[in-house]
């Protein structure tokens, strides 16, 4: 027997061994036995607002109750509803520092020329803080401009400025609106920079 023929019988008993250990098809992927299938545990969270019962989720077993972490919630805290004074007129009002008669009858909805009238006022008299004013009873403002700036809004306190500025600043918004909405106390100090909500 030659060696080339020796080779060839090798060859052919390997090739006939390859082929009779292969069961399957190429083309197959070998199956995997249902019980070496392995799972990883995941927990499915739905909108539904039933809640998950044991058998509705699967949880690791190797996680015990200090890890779980609880879920946050997007509920916001209830808010503080401050009741706001309402604005009445007086029969008289005595003004204070920043305040002039315009201010005055933009804020009580009057006739700014009923107001001078019935104080024997000019539309140009000033007048200092203290003076009393009577004020009348019946009439309104008449025209535009008994809102000066846009509110409810923010207004950051600048140099100078009282609560009876800042209202009068507004128009038609009273200082003890003011004063409800922003918690303040007397003697109602304001610092620079401070903010207040203007109702």
């Amino acid at each position: 027997m030659t060696k080339i023929t020796g080779r060839v019988i090798v060859s052919a008993v390997l090739f006939v061994l390859l082929l009779s250990g292969c069961k399957m098809p190429a083309s197959k992927a070998p199956e995997t036995a249902t019980e070496e299938m392995k799972t990883t545990p995941i927990r499915i969270q739905t909108d539904s607002p039933k809640a998950a019962t044991p058998t509705e989720s699967v949880i690791p077993t190797d996680i015990t109750p200090e890890e779980v972490v609880p879920t946050p919630t997007n509920t916001l805290p209830p808010t503080e509803v401050v009741a706001v004074p309402t604005l009445t007129r007086p029969a008289e009002y005595t003004l204070k520092e920043g305040e002039y008669i315009f201010c005055i009858a933009r804020r009580f909805d009057l006739n700014p020329d009923d107001l001078l009238e019935i104080n024997g006022l000019g539309p140009d008299d000033l007048l200092s803080t203290g003076t009393v004013l009577q004020i009348p009873q019946t009439g309104t403002w008449e025209g535009e401009g008994r809102v000066r700036i846009p509110h409810p809004t923010g207004h950051t306190v600048e140099a100078g400025e009282t609560i009876y500025i800042i209202a009068c600043d507004y128009g038609d918004v009273s200082p003890e609106a003011i004063i409800a909405v922003n918690g303040l106390e007397e003697p109602y100090d304001l610092t620079v920079g401070q903010m207040l909500n203007i109702p």
